[in-house]
C-alpha cells in the first residue's frame, strides 16, 4: 500500500515574481535559485481585474469571487446604494478547502493565511499574528492557542496596518521591523512544523506584501517619489525583505522530509502605483454631464458610478432598474448600449503627461464571470494603462481634469503570480501554460485522497 502525501504550502503574499526570478539568478536570493532549479516552476493567473481582494479566498475556496462573494474589503450591497465591511466571520461565503481535508480525517495546520476567519478543524489555525492589513485581530483555533503563541513568541512587530506617511528614519524603523517580523514569523512557522506530521501545512508570509506597498520608492529609482540621498540612508527595505524570506524558507525547507510536496506561490505581484482610480468619479461625472462635474449628488440620482475595488483598476456600478432602488437604466438594450458608450469614452481618453491611452482596457464582469454573487460585483472593470504615472486625464467631452494621488502607498499590484513545486515524482523544468489561483485547492486536495467538489479550479496534473 502507497503512503498518501503530505503537502507543505508557504506563501509569499504580494511577492513579486520577477524581482524574486532576477535576485535568484543574481545569487541574492540562494534559496529560491535553488529551488527554481530543482522545483516545477509556473505562472499563476488571478481573478481578473479583482485580483487584489480576491486573490487568497479564491485560493482557498478554489472558486471565482462570483461564487464566493469577496473581492474588496467594502463592496455594495445589492439592492441598495450602501457599502459594507466585508470584513466579519462570514464576508467569504465558499468555506477554505482545509476544512472539507478536516472532516476527511486529515491533520491540517494553517498560519497566518491572509483573508480567513479561525473554524473547528482537526488541526490548528493561527488568524492575523502577522498579516497585512489585519482586519480581525490575532485569533486561533483552539482558541486558546492565540496566548500560548503570544506568551511563547510576542507579537508581529509590525503594527496591523501599516498604511502610514512615513519620515526618513520612520522607513528605517520599519525596514527593520519587518526583516524581524519575518524572522519571528519563521520560529512559529518553524516550531509548529516540527510539532506533528501534518498532513497539509501551510503559512503565509505577509511581509512582501506591507514593504511592497509603502517602500516602492525606496527601491525604484525610476519612480516620481525616489530620492536618492533617502534610499541611500534608508536603503533598499523590498531587497531587505526579500532576502529575508529566502532566508527563512531556506531554514524551512531542512525541516521538510524528502517525500513532502512543497508547494510556494508567489500570489500576485507588486509595482509601482501609477492607476486612475483615484480619478475615476471625476471621470464619470464628466462624461456623464459637464455641467455636473463638481456637484456632489448622491449615488441614485446617477446613471453610473465608481464602487471600491482596491485602486490597482478602476469599478463602476451602472445604476440598474431592476436591481437598485432608484435605477436609471433599464436592463436589456438601454444597458447594452451605456455600457458601450462608457467603454467607447472611456477607452478614448489620454493621459496628457504622456499623450498615451489612459485606460488599457474595459470589460464587463458578465463576460468574465458566472455565478451566485455575480450581483455583488462591479459591472465594469477600467483596467489602466499603468505604465507612467497617472495624475490627469484629457476626454474630447469634459476637457482636462488634473489631480495628484495623495496617498501612502508608492507601490500596488500585478496580476500575475509564481508557484514552485518540489516533491519525489514532480519533474524539475518551467510549466509553459498558466495556472489559475483556483486550481491549488483541488490539486492540495487530490494529493490527500480527497474530493473537492463545486469548485472552478482543476488539480494540476504536474503535480499529481
Amino acid at each position: 500500500m502507497t503512503r498518501r502525501a503530505k503537502v507543505v504550502f508557504i506563501g509569499v503574499d504580494a511577492g513579486d515574481k520577477d524581482l524574486i526570478l532576477q535576485w535568484a539568478e543574481a545569487g541574492a536570493l540562494p534559496t529560491f535559485q535553488s529551488l527554481l532549479k530543482r522545483g516545477l516552476r509556473g505562472v499563476t493567473t488571478n481573478p481578473p481585474g479583482l485580483f487584489v481582494g480576491a486573490v487568497w479566498p479564491s485560493f482557498y475556496t478554489g472558486a471565482s469571487p462570483a461564487k464566493h462573494g469577496r473581492y474588496c474589503y467594502r463592496q455594495i450591497r445589492p439592492g441598495t446604494y450602501d457599502f459594507y465591511s466585508t470584513h466579519t466571520a462570514n464576508f467569504v461565503k465558499r468555506e477554505p478547502f482545509w476544512n472539507t481535508l478536516s472532516r476527511a480525517g486529515r491533520r491540517v495546520a494553517i498560519l497566518d493565511v491572509p483573508h480567513t476567519f479561525p473554524g473547528a478543524l482537526n488541526g490548528i489555525q493561527l488568524v492575523e499574528w502577522g498579516a497585512h492589513d489585519a482586519a480581525h485581530g490575532f485569533m486561533s483555533w483552539p482558541p486558546m492557542l492565540a496566548s500560548e503563541v503570544e506568551n511563547r513568541f510576542g507579537r508581529h512587530p509590525v503594527p496591523a496596518k501599516c498604511n502610514a506617511q512615513r519620515s526618513p528614519m520612520e522607513f528605517r524603523i520599519l525596514r527593520q521591523q519587518l526583516v524581524s517580523g519575518v524572522s519571528q514569523k519563521a520560529e512559529v512557522i518553524g516550531h509548529f512544523l516540527q510539532q506533528e506530521d501534518w498532513d497539509f501545512f501551510a503559512a503565509v508570509f505577509g511581509e512582501t506584501h506591507c514593504v511592497g506597498h509603502q517602500c516602492w520608492h525606496l527601491h525604484d529609482e525610476t519612480h516620481p517619489r525616489y530620492n536618492e540621498d533617502v534610499s541611500r540612508f534608508v536603503a533598499d527595505p523590498v531587497k531587505d525583505v526579500y532576502t529575508a524570506i529566502d532566508s527563512a524558507i531556506g531554514h524551512l525547507v531542512t525541516q521538510i522530509t524528502p517525500e513532502t510536496i512543497l508547494i510556494i506561490l508567489c500570489s500576485h505581484g507588486m509595482g509601482p502605483h501609477y492607476d486612475g482610480t483615484f480619478l475615476l468619479d471625476d471621470i464619470l461625472r464628466g462624461l456623464e454631464n459637464a455641467n455636473v462635474m463638481k456637484e456632489r449628488s448622491d449615488l441614485a440620482s446617477r446613471r453610473c458610478f465608481p464602487i471600491p475595488n482596491n485602486s490597482v483598476s478602476g469599478a463602476i456600478r451602472i445604476n440598474r432598474v431592476d436591481r437598485e432602488p432608484n435605477g436609471k437604466i433599464h436592463p436589456g438594450p438601454e444597458y447594452e448600449e451605456v455600457c458601450a458608450t462608457l467603454t467607447r469614452d472611456l477607452l478614448n481618453l489620454v493621459n496628457p503627461d504622456t499623450d498615451e491611452p489612459l485606460v488599457r482596457e474595459v470589460f464587463r464582469t458578465l463576460d468574465r464571470y458566472d455565478g451566485e454573487y455575480i450581483d455583488h460585483l462591479p459591472d465594469l472593470i477600467v483596467e489602466w494603462n499603468r505604465a507612467k504615472p497617472i495624475s490627469s486625464v484629457y476626454s474630447p467631452k469634459f476637457g482636462v481634469i488634473r489631480m495628484e494621488y495623495r496617498g501612502c502607498r508608492s507601490g500596488d499590484h500585478k496580476p500575475e503570480g509564481m508557484f514552485i513545486a518540489l516533491g519525489p515524482s514532480i519533474q524539475p523544468g518551467h510549466l509553459e501554460r498558466l495556472v489559475s489561483v483556483t486550481d491549488f485547492a483541488p490539486t492540495i486536495a487530490s494529493l490527500l485522497d480527497v474530493l473537492l467538489p463545486g469548485v472552478d479550479g482543476k488539480p494540476i496534473d504536474e503535480l499529481l
